[in-house]
C-alpha cells in the first residue's frame, strides 16, 4: 500500500514549485518531496494559501502566526496523510504531541535540534526535548548530529537517520573542472562570517564575489574593493561556481543555533567540481574529508583561511586534484534519485512501526 507523506514548509513555496516544473529551479529546496513518486512513496505540501486568499496569508505570516504556528490553521487537513515531514513547525508539532495523535505520524527535518535544545536549562528547551523525545523519527543531514541525537534520545535509536537531500548532478555539472576567475562565496543563509572572509580575501590579487542578503552587509560598509556583491539567477549562479577559481564558505556557527549552516553551498560546490575551503563545523565534516575533496580551516581563524585560499590559488595542480575528489564525491553520495530513495525507505519504515 502506498504511503502519504505530507511537507510542511516555513515559507510560501507554490511560486517555487512552479518555476521548478518550469526548469527554472532545481527543486532542491523541497528535500525529495518531487522524485518520491519514483518510489512509491505519495509527498504533497499544504500550506496557508492553498486555503485562504493570498492578502489574509500575508497578514497573518507577518502579525500572527510565527513559522512555528504558521501550519496550525489547518491542521486538521493533515489527517488524511500517514506522515508529516518538516523541519519547522514546532508549535503545531507541540499540539500534535499534547494530543498523543498516532497518525501521522510526525517525522523531524533536522538542522539543528541539538542546538534549539542546548543545556536544557530553560522551561522552553525542556519543552522541545519532551517534545522531540516523542516524534516519530527524524532525518539529518549530518552524521554526528544523527549520533548526538541518539546519544541523547535512546528510545529514538533506530529511527534517526542521516539522509542529505542530494543536489542536481545534471545541471550542477562542470564544463570544464577549473575556473581562473574570482573567489566565490555563495550562500544567502546566516552564520556566514563575512568580515572574516572580507580580510582573509584582500590582497590575494583576486575579487571576491559574495551572495549573502543585502542587510548582512550594512554594518561592513563601504565594502572593500576587491568585493563584489551580487544576486543571481540559477544559471547565473551556475556560470559562477564554473568560473570561481575557489569556493570559500566561512562560517561561525558558535551560537551553536544551526550547526548545518552552508549544506545547498557545499552541494553545489562539490557537484562543480570546486576546489573549496570551509570552515570546520559538523555540517561541513559531513561532506568535507579535509585535504581529499576540500580544505577545513578552524573558525574565526583568518589566517587559517588566508592560508588556505592563498595556497590553493598557487597550486594549480592542488585545485584540480580537490575539483575532481569533490565531483567523484557528489557522484557517489548526493545523487537526488539515491538520496530520495533512502527517505522513501526511512518513511516506509516509520510507517509500519
Amino acid at each position: 500500500m502506498q504511503i502519504r507523506v505530507l511537507y510542511l514548509f516555513t515559507g510560501y513555496r507554490k511560486p517555487h514549485l512552479e518555476k521548478t516544473k518550469r526548469g527554472e529551479e532545481q527543486g532542491n529546496g523541497f528535500w525529495g518531496m518531487l522524485r518520491l513518486h519514483k518510489f512509491g512513496v505519495e509527498a504533497k505540501h499544504l500550506e496557508l494559501e492553498q486555503f485562504l486568499p493570498l492578502w489574509l496569508c500575508r497578514v497573518l505570516r507577518k502579525y500572527v502566526l510565527s513559522v512555528y504556528w504558521v501550519h496550525l490553521p489547518i491542521y486538521p487537513a493533515f489527517f488524511s496523510y500517514d506522515i508529516v515531514f518538516t523541519s519547522t513547525g514546532y508549535g503545531t508539532q507541540l499540539v500534535h504531541t499534547l494530543l498523543h495523535v498516532k497518525k501521522p505520524r510526525w517525522v523531524m527535518h533536522d538542522f539543528s535540534v541539538m542546538g534549539l535544545i542546548g543545556k536544557e536549562k530553560t522551561t522552553l528547551q525542556k519543552v522541545f526535548a519532551w517534545m522531540v523525545s516523542r516524534c516519530a523519527g527524524i532525518v539529518t543531514i549530518s552524521k554526528k548530529e544523527k549520533d548526538l541525537l541518539e546519544a541523547r534520545f535512546p528510545n529514538l535509536r533506530g529511527k534517526v537517520e542521516f539522509i542529505p537531500y542530494g543536489v542536481d548532478l545534471n545541471f550542477f555539472t562542470p564544463a570544464h573542472m577549473l575556473g581562473e576567475g574570482a573567489i566565490f562565496a555563495p550562500g544567502r543563509d546566516p552564520d556566514r562570517d563575512i568580515k572574516l572572509l572580507f580580510a582573509a580575501t584582500e590582497g590575494l590579487g583576486k575579487e571576491l564575489i559574495i551572495t549573502t542578503r543585502q542587510s548582512r552587509l550594512e554594518k561592513l560598509k563601504p565594502l572593500p574593493a576587491h568585493v563584489l556583491h551580487k544576486t543571481f539567477s540559477v544559471p547565473e549562479l551556475k556560470t559562477a561556481y564554473e568560473n570561481a577559481s575557489v569556493v570559500v564558505i566561512p562560517l561561525d556557527t558558535s551560537n551553536g543555533l544551526n550547526n548545518e549552516m552552508g549544506i545547498s553551498a557545499v552541494y553545489e560546490a562539490l557537484a562543480m567540481g570546486k576546489p573549496i575551503v570551509a570552515s570546520r563545523s559538523q555540517g561541513m565534516e559531513a561532506y568535507i574529508e579535509d585535504g581529499v575533496n576540500g580544505v577545513l580551516v578552524p573558525q574565526h581563524d583568518v589566517r587559517a583561511m588566508r592560508d588556505a585560499i592563498k595556497r590553493l590559488l598557487g597550486d594549480r595542480e592542488l585545485r584540480e586534484r580537490l575539483g575532481r575528489n569533490a565531483r567523484t564525491y557528489a557522484e557517489q553520495n548526493l545523487d537526488p534519485d539515491r538520496c530520495t530513495q533512502q527517505l522513501a525507505e526511512f518513511f516506509k519504515k516509520i510507517a509500519a512501526d
